[in-house]
């Protein structure tokens, strides 16, 4: 088990939702559910995906929800286009002024990602041509120059040093500036919203002024690749979405860049911290015996902290679900690391085995139309920083014991507050 640094709990943006699920006969447990050690299910979540694996739930607030738990039931969620993620949006929106409306909406708004479907899908045809697989692994080397830099950088740091600051939230950074050729005079602005965005925590005010911050950036950047065209992704997009709007291609920014940096940073962190748990499998990964994709996969699977927020949706219509109806208006949660320990999926899902990684196995970059559209990249990411870091320094160790370990929390995953390593015996 380890300790929790700064576990704080803020307004997540949460909007008010129907009230009809109150008037159930039976007491909806409180949710989300307290976390006890990473990586290990709350309790109560793991026994609703046994036996209610489509739960009623109360928020702190009292408001109701619905809590999807089950392999099989969070895919349905995120496959159904009945489930909306307009009114999060919304919320948004209002919750860094206020509650004064559409003073934040630009800096909020991901535009076609949430739009109605059929325009949903046509803006996904034209991004598909330029975020794919192939786009990914063309980057490839380039990402693994990047990791070999901050790699450099690290051996001439003293000892011990912290993978959180030196690499994990630096890794994405650098990567965006690579995928979107960031000039160098706009890469002050996205290091000052990257920064700016971790010291938020979780507070919906800090990340409205971050992503203020953030949206006058990509309003530059979209501008400048306007002007000044290349054979980068973004200027591929400019001309493959032709008739879209500067907007929409702002908008596109924001999302891949909100996407590509917090949640790769925290997925290197709480997978390094899972290696550190369980000193065979990093040993598999260290000598060769679990190739690098396969163990990533199972990382992608296992080591999820999730604050319980992540992946909230709403029901536009009635919806049923496992036979019990979702009304119009409520709140949905999918739970993607419960997904990951469905027993129907496999056998002993609690274990943390490198040789059975799959993307079968695991939701963490969703599904259906709304799949993570960075997740190629994403992949490419952490492959190349589990095998490089591993292959450079590989007697790399914990400064300390893992259990002493501090986990902190951010709107949406909890991660390591630091993992401070000694490079060399």
């Amino acid at each position: 088990m380890t300790t929790e640094a700064n576990g704080t709990t803020a307004d997540h943006g949460l909007p008010e939702v129907a009230t009809d699920l109150a008037s159930a006969a039976e007491p909806a447990p409180t949710y989300p559910f307290p976390a006890e050690c990473p990586f290990q299910l709350p309790p109560a979540l793991a026994h609703l995906r046994r036996t209610a694996p489509v739960a009623r739930v109360q928020l702190s607030t009292g408001a109701p929800a619905y809590l999807m738990s089950s392999y099989q039931h969070v895919r349905e969620v995120l496959t159904d286009e009945r489930f909306s993620r307009r009114p999060v949006r919304a919320r948004a929106v209002d919750a860094p002024t206020g509650g004064r409306p559409g003073t934040a909406a630009s800096a909020f708004d991901f535009g076609l990602f949430i739009a109605d479907p059929a325009d949903h899908a046509r803006w996904r045809r034209h991004v598909n041509q330029v975020f794919n697989v192939r786009q990914a692994e063309a980057m490839r080397p380039q990402v693994g120059q990047i990791v070999e830099d901050l790699l450099d950088e690290l051996r001439t740091n003293p000892s011990p040093v912290d993978l959180m600051e030196q690499f994990a939230f630096r890794l994405p950074l650098h990567v965006l500036y690579a995928l979107f050729e960031v000039p160098d005079d706009l890469r002050v602005a996205f290091a000052q919203w990257a920064a700016s965005l971790r010291a938020g925590g979780a507070s919906m005010e800090a990340f409205g002024a971050a992503m203020a911050r953030l949206h006058g950036a990509a309003v530059e950047l979209v501008a400048t690749r306007r002007a000044r065209p290349s054979d980068g992704p973004l200027s591929q997009l400019i001309h493959a979405a032709d008739g879209y709007s500067d907007t929409d291609l702002v908008a596109t920014v924001l999302l891949l860049t909100i996407a590509g940096y917090e949640t790769v940073a925290a997925q290197i962190g709480n997978g390094l911290l899972a290696l550190f748990q369980h000193p065979a499998e990093l040993g598999r990964l260290r000598s060769g015996a679990v190739p690098v994709a396969t163990a990533v996969e199972e990382i992608l699977r296992y080591a999820q902290a999730s604050t319980g927020f992540a992946g909230m949706t709403y029901a536009s219509c009635d919806v049923t679900v496992a036979d019990v109806v979702v009304p119009a208006g409520a709140a949905v949660f999918v739970s993607i690391d419960a997904a990951g320990r469905d027993e129907r999926r496999m056998p002993d899902p609690e274990s943390f085995d490198l040789t059975r990684g799959s993307a079968n196995s695991h939701l963490t970059f969703g599904a259906g139309a709304h799949f993570c559209l960075g997740a190629p990249l994403a992949r490419v990411e952490l492959q190349e920083s589990f095998s490089r870091l591993f292959r450079r320094f590989p007697d790399l160790a914990l400064a300390y014991p893992v259990t002493e370990v501090a986990m902190t929390s951010n709107r949406f995953n909890r991660l390591p507050a630091r993992l401070e390593v000694r490079l060399h015996p």
